[in-house]
C-alpha cells in the first residue's frame, strides 16, 4: 500500500516498528513505563561482561600469572636473535621460569629427610653387622660342625 503522503510504503499511522505509537503511557525515555529499553539491557550485560573480567584479571593477577607471562613476552622481545618458533619459546621458558609450588617444595624436602635416614639406616645395618661378626663363629668353623 503506498500513497503518495507516505512514500515510504507504510499504511498511515503506523511506524518503524510496525505497530501504532501508543502515546500518554511511556515515561520520560519514550518507552512504555516498566519496561527496560533494549539499550539498557544491553548495558546491564556488558556491565556484568566486565565485572567477570574483572574478577578474571584479578585472579590472574593474584596468582602471579601475569607478572611470569610478561617477563617471558619481554624476554622474547629482547631475545636478539627472534626464535623460529615463539610458541616453542614460550612454552620452554614458562616450564623453566615458573615458581614451584608449595606442594613440590613439601616433596623436595621429604625425598631429602628420608635420604638422611636412609643413609642412617644404612650406617646402622653395617654396625650391627660388624658387631654381629663379633660373636658368630667364622665361616669355617661352622662347616666343621
Amino acid at each position: 500500500f503506498r500513497s503518495r503522503r507516505h512514500g515510504s510504503g507504510r499504511k498511515p499511522g503506523r511506524h518503524k516498528g510496525g505497530g501504532r505509537r501508543r502515546r500518554g503511557r511511556c515515561g520520560v525515555d519514550g518507552a512504555p513505563q516498566g519496561v527496560r529499553r533494549r539499550s539498557d539491557r544491553v548495558d546491564v550485560l556488558l556491565q556484568a561482561a566486565d565485572s567477570k573480567r574483572e574478577q578474571f584479571r584479578r585472579y590472574l593477577e593474584k596468582s602471579g600469572v601475569l607478572d611470569t607471562l610478561t617477563k617471558v613476552l619481554v624476554a622474547l622481545y629482547e631475545e636478539p636473535e627472534k626464535p623460529s618458533s615463539a610458541l616453542d619459546f614460550l612454552k620452554h621458558h614458562l616450564g623453566a621460569s615458573a615458581p614451584e609450588s608449595p606442594e613440590m617444595e613439601a616433596l623436595r624436602l621429604e625425598v631429602a629427610e628420608l635420604k638422611e635416614k636412609y643413609e642412617a639406616v644404612l650406617e646402622e645395618n653395617k654396625k650391627l653387622k660388624t658387631k654381629l661378626a663379633q660373636y658368630e663363629p667364622p665361616q669355617e668353623e661352622k662347616r666343621d660342625e
